[in-house]
Order: structure tokens, then sequence, then C-alpha cells
């Protein structure tokens, strides 16, 4: 690999007290890493984390519920108040209503 844009990596510094050191020494070996390995790891699965937290979902709307604002609920024949209640509750909890 003679490309020195992927193989250039930065150092930095990280203090920790000796007891989370202690502990973090003995998870890396335990997963057979070195503390900087380890590190880099959780690093690369938050940050991955992160990216799919932010993905952007796209949502579908029938043609006949275009002008429906979000959250419209329309109870289904034969449906009990109760199950009509729990589809609602759940419709708020996706769209971040309360």
């Amino acid at each position: 690999m003679n490309d020195t844009a992927s193989t250039t990596r930065t150092g930095i510094t990280v203090r920790l007290p000796p007891d989370v050191r202690d502990r973090l020494q003995r998870v890396a070996a335990a997963e057979h890493r070195s503390i900087a390995g380890y590190l880099q790891m959780l690093i690369e699965r938050d940050l991955h984390a992160r990216d799919e937290a932010e993905r952007v979902i796209h949502v579908f709307t029938a043609p006949e519920l275009l002008d429906e604002p979000p959250g419209t609920l329309v109870r289904e024949d034969g449906e009990t108040d109760d199950r009509y209640a729990r589809r609602a509750e759940t419709l708020r909890t996706l769209l971040g209503g309360h």
C-alpha cells in the first residue's frame, strides 16, 4: 500500500485515572488488543452507530393520504377502543409526540 494518506495516522494523548487504565488494559488484553487498538475500535463503533442514527428514513405515503396531516389515524372497521388507543400511542411515539 503506497497511498500515504491511508497509512498516515495521528496520535492523541488520553489521560485516565489508574483504575480506569488498569481495567481498560484487562478488557483490551481479553480481546487480544492493545489499549490503543481497543480505543480505536470503540471510537469507530461509536461513530458508526452515530452515522446509522443520523440516516434519513424515507416514508412513502399513499396518494389518498397526501392531504392528511402527519399522525392522522383512521379507525379500522371493527377496531376496539383499546387497539385504536394502542395504535394511536405507537404513532405518537414514532412521530415524536407526547
